[in-house]
């Protein structure tokens, strides 16, 4: 499950958050779509919490002691094995991002309020390849590209033309645009998908998951994150209880596109 760019991820956490020594878990939520993190600072991290892989059949053996714990410490569990351990540490690096993103803007360009699929460059004649089923973008991909190519995971995915994650290997590497979803980060293949991305024009990673430091990801040739900034904790964090998704995050988060500044 783990990989270099996780281990990179808590790297930059440990240079770059000031006092991270004090900062502690205030919260933590586990729901049907998403779990939640919320750090003594305020700031609220997610990510999928990816029941149709292995999660569901899995317990947390910190239940219980998960909210007050050091931030870092439960950060530091996105490199477990362990499914459920990952996830709850993925969403403690997003909180933990939102604050390292957050002092070190001068190092990127920063857009909030719009979808990520209205700033990438897809052209006419393009193949793009996207990782994770994402449902809004593809009637916009079809509109703009040559071809469109869905890799999922999850066979219970309704959509036409899907094909299995397996055939990324093949698909990937002869495609323009890249999309890749942020739960690839939790699932532990976001290291590969971005080694066979090769010469693509754009590689993109979504997705509120994906709303994480981003240098690992430019370094590895990603050309713009979109994740989300939570803006209402207590609403955000109801909505995971309550086992509700992105769509019922709209009124608690904004939109936020990272590129690398020129």
């Amino acid at each position: 499950m783990p990989g270099e760019i996780v281990r990179e991820l808590l790297a930059h956490i440990e240079r770059e958050i000031p006092d991270l020594d004090t900062l502690r878990v205030s919260d933590v939520r586990i729901g049907l779509g998403y779990t939640g993190v919320k750090l003594s600072t305020g700031q609220v991290g997610i990510c999928h919490t990816l029941l149709d892989e292995e999660f569901c059949c899995q317990k947390i053996d910190r239940a219980g002691t998960l909210s007050g714990s050091l931030a870092l410490e439960t950060a530091r569990l996105a490199d477990s094995w362990k499914l459920g351990e990952t996830i709850v540490g993925i969403a403690t690096i997003n909180a933990l991002s939102q604050i390292a993103i957050q002092t070190n803007t001068n190092r990127y360009s920063i857009d909030f309020d719009v979808d990520c699929i209205d700033r990438m460059e897809i052209k006419k004649d393009d193949t793009v390849a996207m990782v994770g089923y994402i449902k809004p973008f593809i009637p916009v991909i079809r509109k703009k590209a040559k071809t469109l190519y869905i890799l999922e995971r999850n066979p219970r995915a309704q959509v036409e033309d899907l094909l299995p994650d397996t055939a990324s290997s093949e698909i990937v590497p002869k495609s323009d645009v890249v999309i890749i979803t942020g739960t690839a980060v939790a699932n532990g293949t976001i290291d590969s998908l971005l080694r066979l991305c090769g010469d693509a024009r754009e590689v993109a990673i979504v997705g509120a998951t994906a709303s994480m430091i981003p240098d690992p990801f430019f370094k590895r040739g990603a050309t713009v994150m979109g994740g989300i900034r939570v803006t209402n904790a207590a609403k955000l964090l109801q909505a995971i209880s309550e086992g509700g998704g992105v769509p019922h995050f709209k009124n608690a988060c904004r939109h936020m596109i990272i590129r690398q500044k020129l």
